[in-house]
């Protein structure tokens, strides 16, 4: 398998709470580490919370993040839950039935559940 460098972003918006895993593949660490600076500015309201950004190296194959446009509105996009955890310093991203059976899986304080709009790809 590959190995790619992701920016990983767990972040939520609105009242719900609901976290949402977004992965950009990212050239260098310093790319990537520019990368989530200038996320950081743009999610800086009040209504967004970051709860984890950084780079990790990963074999995860994951489609491109894409921001809905406006022919998007209204349509119910496809949403994925992943387990994303952390071992030995490299992101392994898996695919979950559940936000509930991925809550399950949890182990320590370097694992998350989050729903994704990005496609897990073979």
């Amino acid at each position: 398998m590959k190995t790619v460098l992701l920016m990983f972003l767990l972040s939520s918006v609105g009242a719900d709470g609901e976290v949402g895993a977004s992965y950009v593949a990212k050239d260098s660490y310093e790319e990537c580490q520019e990368g989530i600076v200038a996320l950081k500015e743009i999610l800086s309201e009040p209504r967004f919370k970051i709860h984890y950004a950084e780079c990790h190296e990963s074999t995860a194959n994951i489609s491109e993040f894409e921001h809905p446009g406006a022919e998007d509105e209204g349509e119910q996009v496809e949403r994925f839950v992943y387990l994303n955890a952390l071992q030995d310093g490299k992101l392994l991203v898996a695919q979950a039935e559940s936000l509930t059976l991925c809550e399950a899986q949890l182990e320590g304080s370097d694992s998350w559940c989050a729903i994704s709009t990005q496609k897990l790809l073979p």
